[in-house]
């Protein structure tokens, strides 16, 4: 399975993150349809978007989990960097018509096309061509240990069945309807926690973040070219 992937789960994540929790013991509590409205318009006026993140993967078949961290910058329409610098460095990278995974220690990059990818309904999200509400049945949910008291948290289940995405959990503050954590659940249990810290947001990051070339002594695989025999 092409790297590149699960990377591309993280977007609307990444997308709805926020900056530190606010009081929220004077706010009135909104019902369900008014959140999902406010986070939307929230974030149909970002053009792009940058934050520190960290990332708990957790892998219930080997009972594993590992944590990662780096900074994630993202701009519409659909391209996004993750730098990642701990445990170790790699890169992951959408530039409107390539996937791209970069592993500098080991000297190689996978490579797919945007065009036969197999992208989650939630990536239309971060493009501004589609709405929460219409592609996922979201409802409020306990806390279970994410958030703080007077967030708002909620449960996003898609509508339309997705391989790689079974439900989804955001953490939305109550005054500026950020999502300032999410869970990403796929089919087999796993979970994918994001948690975003120093973000900013329409800070015009230039789109040269988003041209790579590979380096020079790189191996490059072509992930569509995986399996072929040769020629």
């Amino acid at each position: 399975m092409f790297p590149m992937s699960a990377s591309i789960l993280f977007v609307v994540s990444a997308q709805a993150a926020a900056t530190a929790p606010a009081a929220a013991a004077a706010v009135p509590r909104m019902d369900i349809r008014a959140v999902v409205e406010r986070v939307q318009k929230r974030y149909d006026t970002a053009q792009d978007f940058r934050a520190v993140f960290s990332q708990t993967l957790t892998n219930v078949a080997y009972n594993r989990t590992s944590s990662s961290s780096g900074e994630v910058l993202l701009k519409k329409p659909g391209r996004m960097r993750w730098n990642y610098d701990k445990p170790e460095k790699k890169m992951y990278l959408a530039d409107g018509e390539l996937l791209w995974l970069y592993e500098p220690e080991d000297k190689q990059a996978f490579k797919q096309s945007l065009k036969g990818s197999q992208l989650p309904a939630a990536l239309a999200f971060l493009t501004g061509k589609g709405k929460l509400s219409d592609e996922f049945e979201v409802t409020f949910a306990t806390a279970g240990g994410h958030g703080t008291p007077g967030d708002y948290v909620l449960s996003l289940r898609p509508k339309q069945p997705q391989g790689q995405v079974k439900a989804i959990l955001f953490v939305v503050d109550s005054r500026e309807f950020h999502v300032r954590e999410s869970v990403v659940v796929d089919a087999q249990g796993n979970t994918n926690n994001l948690v975003f810290s120093d973000v900013k947001v329409n800070t015009k990051i230039p789109d040269s973040i988003f041209r790579w070339t590979p380096p020079a002594g790189v191996r490059v695989v072509d992930t569509a070219k995986l399996g072929q025999a040769p020629k």
